[in-house]
């Protein structure tokens, strides 16, 4: 089938729209923030990280702007504790939603314990024979829950003997954390911890196990409340809202939902993940489906990043400091 000469024509007015490959460039003490300047040369995924650091660039500047990181998965066994706490140390984030686990493992090494590199190659019926659990290629020993047991139980006395949401526990459990933590870092400065996951974990049995004997109590329900009371003020309320969702999961819909059930779609969203759309779940799915939800605008600035975020990440981080 040959083209027409008008068809030829409008092929090629579209080709002069589209940008040209230029291909990346590498050099010697370059920097990260170079690395992903360069990245705006390629395809693929190092194009789509380039176009998260603008987007966060463009929140950050954006003073009418309440920004959040929603974490989940294995990061802190994973190695990236400092890099969530340099969310809060450069004041990158207004607030935090995170899973329960995320805290437990920060926990479980604020109280000294530690996570351990283990190659796949070690068969994990000798590491149960050791204590030692799996999370892919790290270990955490089961140590570490016996020591956070001992820690927490003898600071859950000296927190407010009431019924509280998950956030203001996490602030309580902050203020009288005697070593640095996420917990403590946030309540520091003033950032607010959602975790509406937070029976889904070690730390959420602790304080179960706690409250079945004590007037303390835990309503993770109540974060809701809390939430759309720090976010959205009012129908009248012109407050934008963006996010940067690591991993998905619970974090990531406790956001969108609250978006969609107030109306304030997400104006910026920037999300790092590795599940996939097909099969409907919400860690996978694409921020421009949200959009079909209301839970981000049709105009917001946006970037879809398929990768591990132990590598995208820091990489993404640092190219903003």
């Amino acid at each position: 089938m040959f083209w027409s000469e008008q068809t030829l024509t409008k092929k090629a007015s579209k080709e002069k729209k589209l940008k040209k490959v230029k291909h990346a460039n590498i050099w010697k003490d370059m920097t990260v923030k170079e690395l992903l300047m360069e990245y705006q040369k390629v395809g693929f995924n190092g194009k789509e990280l380039a176009k998260a650091r603008e987007v966060m660039l463009a929140m950050l500047a954006d003073k009418n702007c309440i920004k959040f990181a929603t974490v989940a998965g294995a990061l802190i066994p994973g190695g990236l504790k400092k890099v969530i706490y340099s969310l809060l140390e450069y004041n990158l984030v207004d607030a935090l939603i995170v899973t329960g686990s995320i805290l437990t493992h920060d926990l479980i090494e604020a109280f000294g314990d530690a996570h351990f590199h283990a190659p796949l190659k070690v068969p994990d019926y000798e590491l149960q024979k050791q204590e030692l659990n799996r999370i892919y290629n790290v270990v955490v020993p089961t140590k570490g829950y016996r020591d956070l047991e001992d820690g927490l139980q003898t600071i859950f006395p000296e927190l407010p003997q009431e019924t509280m949401s998950a956030s203001r526990f996490i602030y309580e459990l902050g203020k009288k954390m005697p070593v640095n933590c996420l917990a403590k870092m946030a309540a520091e400065k003033g950032v607010p911890i959602y975790c509406p996951s937070l029976p889904d974990s070690i730390l959420g049995f602790q304080v179960w196990m706690f409250s079945n004997l004590h007037p303390l109590k835990v309503n993770p329900a109540l974060d809701q409340q809390d939430l759309l009371d720090f976010t959205w003020k009012g129908d009248n309320d012109e407050t934008k809202v963006g996010a940067l969702i690591i991993a998905g999961g619970v974090p990531k819909h406790f956001l969108a939902l609250a978006a969609q059930i107030a109306g304030k779609s997400l104006d910026y969203a920037v999300q790092i993940t590795m599940d996939r759309p097909e099969h409907g779940g919400v860690s996978g799915a694409s921020i421009s489906e949200a959009i079909s939800w209301g839970k981000v605008d049709a105009h917001a600035k946006t970037a879809n990043i398929i990768a591990d975020a132990t590598i995208a990440l820091p990489l993404l981080i640092a190219s903003l400091l």
